[in-house]
């Protein structure tokens, strides 16, 4: 019997998960569908859950971290435990002419993976970490999360890499969507740190890519997200000693004061160190809208009490209502932000744009969306990003000086309806300053922006059609 624990599991422990040799698969004489399905459904026993089986359900809600679980049902859920496991499901989905959608951990609030009618392999059993110090390489599966991966790193070697400040986010949706995470401003997002993947293709081969081998794949892993047209298995992650220091400034206003603030931070973002993360949220604060802004920095001690004295020294941050400054906080990988905009057992959603907007033309449209927050643990995120670098080989190719979305998080089912639209109407105030939207918290289904560049897009369907051409692995979930 599959149990909650068993799904889940301890995704720090460092078990290597034994897959197929990389390489070319020979392909050998087709049998009959029904054989070969029959065959490998044998193969992958009670790691497969046909719809029906009694623990199908639990396996399906437990798929997706939000609350609010999707009305989809795919066929069957293949637990997958190792690589050969993904290679079977992906031969066996397509011997039943299915599709499949993969899930790594499961952050994704619209839950692209689950799908009516095809099947999902869930990778939250491959628990594959390693790190090779003198490559500064870590080889995880996908759905090992932020807070393990940079556990292992940091305790066991002093190394670091960007995940994301959600610490139970999985690496995969993380790395694949783009990723801008712990110290991304000096490191780059998380796309960036894909040095090679190991794929599954359309038809269960195993292919190792590279800058230099089957770039195709590598592109595309750097960006497309739930667009990805094959199933990642393995990831090789550049990763970074790790900071002499972390510390932060935290401070907190009252509403009256977003102008003022919002104004100072979007003029400066541009003149922010690199080594300097600042971020406001809009929250309620003792029960009434306001502010949090947050300087987190990292580096050496000079490097970051220099930053934090300076961001400090502004005379706006006297009017704060508190302020804490200088504050050591635990690595990443255990930081318990007082802000967490997206908690365990809400129901949630959510929409975002980019935007390189000036303050005079930003600032004047922030006041209803920071204002109007009908619940306690809704909120406004807005990250200071620029300046904005491109992004070398990668499908990742929409960014803006700042980052904003609109996050609703409640509990009642009743509200879902009334949530979607406070979303929609918050983020397409912004729509006329945008220039397109994060994948990471993507809405595509009810807010269709740009999400790649159009040289992107285009180059990303052509791979598809070469790659995947019968349309075995799910794509984006678009409205129907």
């Amino acid at each position: 019997m599959f149990t909650r624990r068993a799904m889940l599991g301890s995704v720090v422990a460092a078990g290597l998960i034994e897959g197929s040799a990389i390489g070319a698969v020979t392909r050998k004489a087709a049998a009959k569908p029904t054989a070969v399905a029959a065959t490998l459904r044998k193969r992958l026993g009670e790691r497969m859950l046909m719809r029906g089986h009694p623990d199908y359900e639990a396996m399906r809600q437990l798929s997706v971290f939000n609350m609010r679980k999707p009305k989809r049902f795919p066929n069957a859920i293949v637990m997958a435990e190792s690589v050969e496991d993904v290679q079977n499901a992906v031969r066996y989905a397509k011997a039943r002419g299915w599709k499949v959608g993969v899930r790594s951990g499961g952050h994704g609030w619209v839950a692209s993976h689950t799908r009516d009618g095809a099947l999902m392999i869930s990778l939250a059993n491959m628990r594959e970490l390693r790190v090779e110090p003198e490559t500064m390489t870590a080889i995880i599966s996908p759905s090992i999360t932020g807070d393990g991966l940079n556990g292992v790193l940091q305790e066991q070697y002093k190394l670091m890499t960007p995940s994301a400040h959600g610490v139970s986010v999985g690496m995969g949706g993380f790395v694949m969507c783009g990723g801008h995470g712990w110290n991304s401003r000096v490191w780059g997002p998380g796309c960036q740190q894909l040095k090679a993947i190991d794929v599954v293709d359309a038809d269960g081969n195993l292919i190792h890519a590279t800058a230099e081998q089957n770039n195709d794949w590598l592109w595309a892993a750097r960006g497309a997200g739930p667009g990805y047209f094959g199933a990642a298995v393995r990831y090789y992650l550049q990763v970074h000693s790790m900071p002499q220091v972390m510390k932060r400034n935290g401070y907190t206003f009252d509403l009256e004061h977003l102008e003022e603030v919002a104004t100072f931070l979007r003029d400066n973002t541009p003149k922010f160190p690199a080594h300097l993360e600042v971020v406001m949220l809009g929250r309620m604060i003792d029960g009434r809208p306001g502010l949090f802004v947050g300087a987190s920095g990292f580096g050496s001690e000079e490097q970051v009490k220099s930053a934090l004295d300076a961001f400090d020294a502004a005379p706006l941050f006297r009017k704060a209502k508190t302020a804490k400054l200088q504050q050591p906080f635990v690595a990443p990988n255990k930081y318990e932000s007082p802000t967490e905009s997206l908690p365990a057992g809400y129901r949630i959603v959510i929409d975002n744009v980019w935007t390189n907007a000036p303050s005079g033309e930003l600032v004047p449209l922030l006041r209803d969306l920071f204002t109007n927050l009908p619940g306690e643990r809704f909120n406004i995120f807005f990250q200071c990003w620029g300046p904005v670098r491109e992004i070398p080989n990668a499908a990742y190719s929409v960014q803006g000086e700042i980052y904003i979305s609109a996050n609703a998080v409640y509990l009642d089912e009743a509200d879902d309806a009334k949530n979607d639209g406070w979303a929609l109407d918050a983020i397409r105030r912004l729509h006329p300053v945008s220039v397109g939207a994060q994948m990471n918290d993507e809405n595509m289904a009810l807010d269709p922006q740009r999400y790649l560049s159009d040289e992107a897009s285009a180059r990303l369907e052509a791979l598809r059609a070469r790659h995947d051409p019968e349309g075995r692995f799910v794509s984006f979930l678009k409205k129907a």
